[in-house]
């Protein structure tokens, strides 16, 4: 076999076999969680909230700060990774708002192919959970997916609302109500476990008069300094724009709301609103999910269909190098077939057949000759 064969043959199994590498090693690698994840999100938006110190002080007038601006960032980073399963540290730092907010941290065990939750890794605390906890995996669905509302501690839905072009990208709508008990240790360790009758007094009077009413009947015997327990319920919707591709959550806003229950014998009885938040992706935020979102694309177009696709073409090109190269015949084959035409019974007039014929011509010329007559000499006699 010729050596050319040989190199083209080699050249096409090579390019074939690193487009499948490309393919189908690489590109579904992408689509994981990769050890060096760290994303993140900038939000901003304003807070309403009761004031503790106010309240503390029996300044009742300013008991509620109103739309106090607040910015927030928040880091998802990938801290480990076990197999399939990965281990994310999600941390949201806020400033402003009179640190109401706290700063909610979490630490997260979820495949990584599709970020639902998933047993801890031997030796790894992580927290409990159902449904997605920090954001969509790649290329999502058209459908509901279980989300977990950190401030209830509960499963809640990510409904599948619509699909739109939005900030530039092509988005899946998806929303999210979710109520219940709050749970959030970062929320409730900013508000007051129980208060006063006289506070609740005076938080009786910026009630309706119905709710005034109901409120004075409710309230415990024994003074003003009585203590009340109080307990507290969250509400929340929030709407997110992903994108189709990545995954990425390219703009999202929140609105929540904390409302503090008083408790009686009766049951609770709600009382008002003690946090009210509005929550949304800054311009920064949304800028940098976008540029994220292109960078993923662009990797997933030249890993998923360019560089295989021209691999495949170079290898049928040097296939068919190879086809053309068997085909050539050898310059040593040539050669003989050459010398071959020219001794055939057709004779020929190459050097050896012109050589021998001229051989052939001085022995019959030798032959034909008359024989020299012998002359002795002097010797001789």
């Amino acid at each position: 076999m010729r050596k050319s064969v040989l190199v083209f043959t080699a050249g096409a199994i090579v390019c074939a076999a690193v487009a499948g590498v490309i393919r189908f090693k690489l590109v579904p690698d992408a689509e994981r969680v990769q050890s060096d994840q760290n994303t993140v999100t900038r939000y901003a938006g304003t807070a309403s909230y009761l004031n503790q110190q106010a309240v503390a002080g029996g300044d009742l007038a300013n008991a509620f700060v109103k739309n106090a601006p607040f910015t927030a960032v928040e880091t998802v980073k990938a801290i480990g990774m076990h197999g399939n399963v990965a281990v994310l540290s999600d941390v949201t730092a806020i400033s402003g708002a009179g640190g109401v907010l706290g700063n909610p941290t979490s630490t997260w065990a979820v495949d990584r192919k599709t970020l639902m939750p998933a047993a801890a890794p031997a030796g790894v605390t992580a927290d409990a959970h159902q449904g997605l906890a920090v954001g969509f995996a790649f290329s999502p669905d058209k459908h509901d997916y279980p989300w977990w509302d950190g401030a209830t501690g509960t499963q809640a839905t990510a409904k599948y609302v619509r699909s739109e072009s939005h900030v530039g990208r092509s988005t899946y709508v998806f929303t999210v109500d979710a109520s219940g008990a709050e749970k959030d240790p970062a929320t409730l360790a900013q508000l007051p476990p129980a208060v006063p009758v006289s506070v609740l007094k005076g938080l009786a009077a910026t009630m309706a008069p119905a709710m005034q009413g109901a409120l004075a009947a409710l309230l415990p015997p024994g003074g003003d300094s009585v203590m009340v327990p109080l307990s507290y319920t969250s509400s929340t919707t929030t709407t997110m724009w992903v994108d189709q591709l990545s995954g990425t959550t390219v703009d999202a806003d929140a609105h929540q709301t904390v409302t503090a229950q008083m408790k009686t014998k009766l049951g609770t009885v709600p009382l008002t609103a003690v946090l009210d938040v509005d929550t949304k992706m800054s311009p920064a935020g949304i800028a940098d999910a976008v540029k994220q979102s292109k960078d993923d694309q662009s990797k997933l177009l030249w890993e998923g269909a360019v560089a295989p696709l021209a691999l495949v073409v170079l290898a049928l090109a040097l296939i068919v190098g190879a086809v053309l190269a068997g085909r050539r015949p050898r310059t040593a084959d040539s050669a003989g077939t050459a010398s071959g035409a020219a001794v055939g019974p057709t004779g020929g007039t190459g050097p050896t057949d012109a050589g021998t014929a001229s051989n052939a011509g001085n022995a019959n010329d030798a032959g034909d000759a008359e024989p020299e007559a012998f002359e002795p000499t002097a010797e001789d006699e």
